[in-house]
């Protein structure tokens, strides 16, 4: 079994702002996004209010209700304006896209864009309060709660009650993030910039974007409290969610504390040879050694080797006509007694039977 280590490349952030206060000791959790696993957590079930956390539910609503066919990215929305919103100004006389009302949300703090795409995703915006529940539920998201007053800009006194302010952990956040970058629409869409909109009236720009790709958010946006990253490293990937007053210094402290303690390991390579040969009864070839249908990698700890139990399942011997690719058998590999992975195991090549060359020699006579 060959194991190749990732060696370090270009990186590549993707940080979600979150305007909440929090406490200094809110934590972290870093997950690996390839296999979708968390693999640390400290203080993450702390509970911080909810801030554009509810921007990024909201999103992820939208994105099933798209994915669902219920409403799509070219239906037009009556635009519903907030007072005191930071955000480009949108006519409310003249109905914007879905998808254009989603862009401007991912790239900056628009209250005017949450609130109609709330509006049009419930339809109401009550009720999209009630599916942005649901989801958090069905997520997982256990210590959740969207605010009763989102999504008014509006600031909340300390005494405002949990249901008033809403919540979350970085733990939920982290989740939440995860479901929506691993989205192949919304990632692609969360690393544009400068998209024109409004049939070309606005243009919009990663002002205080929800999700910064692969840039620093700009000085001149609102200070945060939590972060979430998404760091990729030689196909390395950690999504990593900080809270607290020095969000951004605990960031980048995180995401290299994770890529010194993990490293992603090609166990198995697409096409290598696996296993004892096989003998292929009746064939013009005698024997033949199977090959991997597709290749599989894993995070691990980078202290230590994975500690994994390999189970093969091959055949000694197969009658011939053999095709390409042909199934042939599987690689389980096991850890701690679970599976983690089966790899299909196919023939590398056609083998014909014996006979076959035999009749082709004769039918070649005059």
């Amino acid at each position: 079994m060959r194991m190749r280590s990732m060696c370090h490349a270009a990186l590549v952030v993707v940080a979600i702002v979150v305007g909440w206060m929090g406490r200094a000791d809110a934590g972290h959790v870093i997950f690996d996004v390839a296999d979708r696993r968390l693999l640390e957590a400290s203080d993450a079930d702390v509970a911080i209010p909810l801030g554009r956390v509810a921007d990024l539910l909201l999103v992820a609503v939208l994105r099933e209700r798209i994915a669902a066919g219920e409403i799509s990215f070219t239906d037009p929305a009556p635009v519903l304006p907030v007072a005191g919103d930071r955000g480009p100004r949108l006519s409310e006389h003249d109905p914007v896209e879905i998808g254009d009302l989603l862009q401007l949300l991912l790239l900056g703090d628009s209250r005017t864009a949450a609130k109609t795409l709330a509006a049009a995703a419930g339809p109401s915006i009550e009720r999209c309060r009630i599916r942005m529940q649901q989801l958090a539920k069905r997520l997982g998201l256990s210590h959740t709660s969207v605010a009763g007053a989102w999504p008014s800009p509006a600031p909340l006194a300390a005494a405002d009650s949990a249901r008033e302010r809403g919540a979350t952990t970085a733990r939920d956040l982290g989740r939440l993030a995860l479901a929506v970058v691993t989205d192949t629409e919304l990632r692609r869409r969360i690393g544009l910039d400068g998209v024109p909109i409004a049939n070309g009236g606005l243009i919009a720009r990663a002002t205080d974007p929800l999700i910064a790709v692969d840039r620093a958010p700009s000085p001149a946006a609102p200070a945060a409290s939590a972060r979430v990253a998404l760091v990729e490293r030689d196909g390395l990937e950690l999504l990593v969610a900080t809270a607290g007053p020095q969000a951004m210094d605990e960031l980048t402290t995180t995401i290299e504390h994770g890529f010194r303690r993990y490293r992603r390991i090609e166990l198995v390579h697409e096409g290598q040879s696996i296993g004892p040969s096989v003998k292929v009864r009746g064939g013009i070839i005698p024997t033949f050694r199977a090959i991997a249908a597709e290749g599989w990698s894993l995070t691990a700890a980078s202290t230590s080797p994975p500690a994994l139990a390999f189970r093969l399942q091959l055949p000694d011997e197969i009658a011939a006509p053999v095709e390409v690719r042909q199934p042939v058998g599987e690689l389980v590999v096991e850890q701690d007694g679970g599976i983690l992975t089966v790899i299909p195991l196919v023939a590398p090549q056609a083998i014909a039977p014996s006979g076959w060359l035999d009749t082709a020699h004769s039918g070649s006579l005059p």
